[in-house]
């Protein structure tokens, strides 16, 4: 009885957690990676800017995040990049290197 009762409350306590950590998550990727022409950035709320840089790290692009919007990257030479994710006071959330084909 008492292994039980035990189960149940790691399996409430379980998905307690599960339901908390999957609630407000945020998809911050960039994809397709390698990127031909464009590429997208998953959902995202934070999400503010968003700077491609080269590799020497000057910045070679900077666009406004909208949900859902393709980012052009056709006029950039193939190589490696590096794509950051800032928020609204520019705080960098997320980067990622990105290859260019």
């Amino acid at each position: 009885m008492k292994n039980v009762l035990l189960s149940i409350a790691f399996l409430v306590f379980s998905c307690g957690l599960a339901a908390q950590s999957s609630a407000g998550q945020e998809d911050l990727r960039v994809f397709p990676n390698p990127v031909t022409t464009q590429f997208e950035i998953g959902h995202s709320d934070r999400v503010k800017t968003i700077r491609v840089i080269n590799m020497v790290g000057r910045e070679v692009k900077v666009f406004d995040y909208v949900s859902d919007k393709p980012y052009n990257v056709a006029d950039l030479p193939q190589g490696m990049y590096l794509v950051q994710l800032q928020d609204a006071e520019d705080k960098i959330i997320h980067t990622q290197r990105v290859k260019k084909n």
